[in-house]
């Protein structure tokens, strides 16, 4: 079933773009309306070229250990739900910004490669869930089968969403990571409106394996509800099947947000539960949950991953170091963990670090 849309905005650059076509057969829309500039009008889907740069270091706050993670910015929005998602603090849910200037992407993909020495870990996932939106807007796609002649990038593609089957099969899958971002069962249904139940994403991931590409999972943000021990060990145990060395990392991460955020998902999901626990401001400005309760948090997630599934690289996302010091029993810097994640590159490429 396409996805339909009130109103497609085209910029004018746009309008000529051989890529224009094929998204605008792929959905479906009550009327096109031309636009100058790349700012979304609002109220449906906007079309245009990316003016700034595609390849951007992730923004990892002021104060955080930070993995060395790039992200593609191929637009913004998503057309799921999730109330804790931070894209409602720029975009109203379901408005879609989309830049179809991809070659220009892949060139910036290339000079980075040029210029960096060193395994390279590139998402798709930072600024909504592309994979959700592949079947009219295959970006990954693209990537994906112009991208295998590049050596030591690892692309990682994060999605709420199960459609493994839109990517195609490549020369050498294990260069791709397919990532899910988990949450028990009880909270994928309450607050993840429209995303591929729990079941159905794991069950992803194991076909992912199957077809040869790596995996990985994210456990961002751990919403600590009622018995969210046993639920949160409950979803590490449904992931032993899976090769750990399929594995390519697993990341820990507690919700968090910036001042003035509640009063917009609020503005959306007036029911949300989600701002009952005690928050605090943090280290890097944003509000979190008080530190001694996440780093408890922490520890008894990560000793279930260590228990069920043993070796895996597993780190902390955008948490300070006297936090992993705590949780880990070391102190852990941003140069440590680059390295400690690039090695999930190296490994299989024969490559010394």
């Amino acid at each position: 079933m396409s996805q339909h849309f009130a109103t497609i905005f085209v910029d004018r650059e746009v309008a000529d773009h051989p890529r224009l076509e094929l998204i605008l057969k792929a959905i479906s829309f009550d009327r096109k309306v031309e636009v100058v500039g790349e700012t979304h009008p609002g109220g449906g889907l906007l079309i245009t070229r990316n003016r700034g740069k595609f390849i951007k270091p992730c923004p990892g706050q002021k104060g955080s250990v930070c993995c060395g993670y790039w992200v593609v910015e191929w637009g913004l929005g998503c057309p799921f739900q999730c109330e804790y998602c931070i894209i409602q603090n720029y975009l109203p849910a379901r408005d879609l910004t989309l830049f179809i200037n991809w070659e220009d992407c892949l060139e910036e993909i290339r000079e980075l490669r040029s210029r960096l020495n060193g395994p390279i870990r590139l998402g798709t996932g930072q600024f909504g869930d592309p994979l959700a939106l592949e079947e009219f807007f295959p970006l990954n796609r693209y990537l994906l089968e112009n991208t295998m002649d590049i050596e030591d990038l690892l692309i990682e593609i994060k999605s709420k969403s199960d459609r493994i089957d839109l990517l195609p099969d490549v020369s050498s899958p294990e260069n791709i990571v397919v990532a899910f971002s988990l949450n028990p069962s009880d909270i994928v249904s309450r607050v993840e409106h429209g995303t591929a139940s729990l079941q159905a994403r794991i069950a992803a991931a194991k076909i992912a394996v199957g077809r040869g590409f790596r995996v990985a999972f994210h456990f961002d943000p751990l919403l600590p509800v009622n018995g969210w021990e046993m639920a949160y060990r409950s979803v590490v145990e449904s992931l032993a099947g899976i090769p750990v060395d399929q594995i390519a990392w697993f990341s820990l991460g507690t919700f968090r947000f910036p001042v003035g955020f509640p009063e917009r998902v609020l503005a959306c999901h007036p029911k949300t539960t989600l701002f009952r626990e005690e928050f605090h401001p943090s280290f890097d400005g944003k509000i979190r949950m008080f530190r001694p309760y996440r780093e408890e948090v922490y520890k008894v997630v990560k000793e279930c991953i260590d228990e069920t599934l043993g070796e895996v690289h597993l780190y902390l996302c955008m948490e300070s170091p006297h936090v992993w010091e705590r949780v880990w029993g070391e102190m852990w810097s941003s140069a440590k963990l680059k390295h400690w994640l690039d090695s999930s590159i190296a490994k299989f490429h024969g490559n010394r670090l």
